[in-house]
C-alpha cells in the first residue's frame, strides 16, 4: 500500500469510530527542537511520524458536572478517551503493520512517565514527563496549539477533550499546522485550579514545535496537581466550593517551596492516608482513591483501567476550556455556585450549597450504578479491551 493510501485509511478508520472526531499527522521534522518528550526514538527506533486524535468532553456533561448535577457522563467520556484511545492506538497500529512494511507503536494515554536522572531524587518523582508527549504530537498534527493551562487547544472543542495517538516508521505526509492559537489567555483555567500548579503570570520556557514558540503557564510540582486531580483535596480559596471531593483544604494556601521539600510532601500524604482523627468515612474515601492509582500504577496505563477506577473528581482546567468562551463564563459560573461535596456515614457522596436565596440545598448525584444500567456498564469495561 503506498503512503498516501496508507494515511487515508488511517484516518478514516479512526474517524468511522464515531468517538475520534478530530485527528491530525505530524511529522518527526516538526518535533526536532521539541523537549526530549516529543523524541519518538524513545518508543520507536526510525518513527518518523505520529497519527494523533482527540475525543471532546460533551457540554451537556460538562454542565452537570460543574454544577454538581452529576459527574457520572464525564465519568463515561473519560472512559472512552483514555480506554478507548488505548484501544485505538492498539488496533491502528496492528493496521499499519499488516498493511505496510513499516512499523508502529501505541502511545499509552496517560499513567506513563520517563525517569528523571538529571534532577535531584528529593523531587525526581515531582517533575515527570511521558515517554511521548501526546499535547506536542498533537501540535505537531495541526489540532492545535498549548494554551495557557498548558493544555491543547483546538478550534472546535477548546482543550476540554482527550487525546490517543499511534507513531509509525512510515514517513506519512503531515497535516498543515493550525495556525491560529485558539487560547485567548481568559486563564480560567487558574480560576477553576484549587491547588495552584499553574503560576497566574509566570511562562515557562517555550516549547517549539514546527519553529513556532508554543508558550504557556510555570508550573509547580507533580505533587500539587495530582493530590487535587486525584480527588483528596479540593476547596476554593474562599472556601464557597470544592471539586468533587470531600476532602475540604486548598492547596493553594500552601506556600510554593514548600512543595519543593519532600518531607512536606511525605507529611501530606500521610495526613491523607493515615490521619487518625480524620472520620472512618473519609479515611475509607481516601484510601480507596489511592487503591485506584495504585492498580493504575501498577499497568502504567490509564488505558487499562476498568471503568469503577474512572472517577473523575477535578480536571478543571481542562474541563473548564470549552471552543466557546461564553460558556467558558457559564461553566465557571455553575462552578462557584454549586456548593460542596461530602461523605455519609453510609460513604455515598451528597452535595450541600446554598441557593440565590440563602436557602440551604442538599441533594445526592446518581452512583454508578444509578446511572448506567448494568449492560452500559459492561460496555464501558469493554473499552479497556483489545
Amino acid at each position: 500500500m503506498d503512503l498516501i493510501s496508507l494515511k487515508n485509511l488511517i484516518k478514516s478508520e479512526i474517524i468511522k469510530s464515531g468517538d475520534f472526531p478530530l485527528v491530525g499527522v505530524g511529522s518527526r521534522d516538526r518535533l526536532k527542537d521539541a523537549p526530549p518528550s516529543a523524541n519518538m526514538d524513545y518508543c520507536l527506533t526510525g518513527a518518523q511520524s505520529c497519527i494523533i486524535w482527540a475525543h471532546p468532553n460533551p457540554i451537556e456533561g460538562l454542565e452537570n458536572y460543574f454544577s454538581k448535577k452529576e459527574r457520572m457522563s464525564i465519568k463515561k467520556h473519560q472512559q472512552i478517551g483514555y480506554a478507548g484511545s488505548w484501544r485505538m492506538a492498539v488496533e491502528i497500529s496492528r493496521l499499519i503493520e499488516e498493511k505496510s512494511d513499516y512499523k508502529a507503536f501505541p502511545i499509552i494515554p496517560n499513567g506513563k512517565y520517563r525517569r528523571r536522572e538529571e534532577l535531584p531524587e528529593s523531587v525526581r518523582g515531582d517533575y515527570r514527563f511521558p515517554d511521548f508527549s501526546l499535547r506536542y504530537g498533537a501540535v505537531a498534527a495541526g489540532l492545535g496549539h498549548l494554551g495557557w493551562s498548558g493544555n491543547l487547544v483546538t478550534k472546535d472543542f477548546g482543550a476540554s477533550l482527550y487525546l490517543g495517538g499511534v507513531l509509525t516508521t512510515a514517513p506519512l505526509e503531515p497535516d498543515p499546522m493550525l495556525e491560529k492559537n485558539y487560547c485567548n489567555r481568559c486563564k480560567i483555567c487558574n480560576k477553576v485550579c484549587s491547588t495552584g500548579y499553574a503560576y497566574e503570570d509566570e511562562e515557562e520556557i517555550p516549547v517549539i514545535i514546527g519553529g513556532n514558540k508554543e508558550i504557556y503557564a510555570k508550573r509547580g510540582t507533580f505533587s500539587s496537581c495530582g493530590i487535587g486531580c486525584a480527588g483528596w483535596y479540593g476547596l476554593s480559596e474562599d472556601n464557597s466550593w470544592s471539586t468533587w471531593t470531600p476532602g475540604h483544604v486548598c492547596l493553594k494556601k500552601y506556600p510554593r517551596e514548600n512543595w519543593q521539600n519532600k518531607e512536606f510532601r511525605t507529611n501530606l500524604i500521610n495526613q491523607i492516608l493515615n490521619d487518625e482523627t480524620l472520620p472512618q468515612n473519609l479515611k475509607d474515601f481516601n484510601l480507596k482513591i489511592a487503591r485506584s492509582f495504585a492498580n493504575t500504577g501498577r499497568t502504567e496505563n490509564v488505558g487499562l483501567r476498568p471503568f469503577s477506577d474512572t472517577n473523575p473528581r477535578c480536571g478543571n482546567c481542562n474541563f473548564i476550556c470549552v471552543a466557546d468562551y461564553d460558556k467558558r463564563k457559564e461553566l465557571y459560573e455553575l462552578l462557584i455556585s454549586s456548593g460542596k461535596i461530602y461523605i455519609d456515614e453510609n460513604g455515598k457522596e451528597f452535595v450541600n450549597k446554598t441557593d440565590n436565596e440563602g436557602k440551604e440545598i442538599v441533594y445526592y448525584p446518581p452512583t454508578q450504578e444509578e446511572f448506567f444500567t448494568e449492560e452500559e456498564i459492561k460496555e464501558m469495561d469493554a473499552f479497556k479491551e483489545i
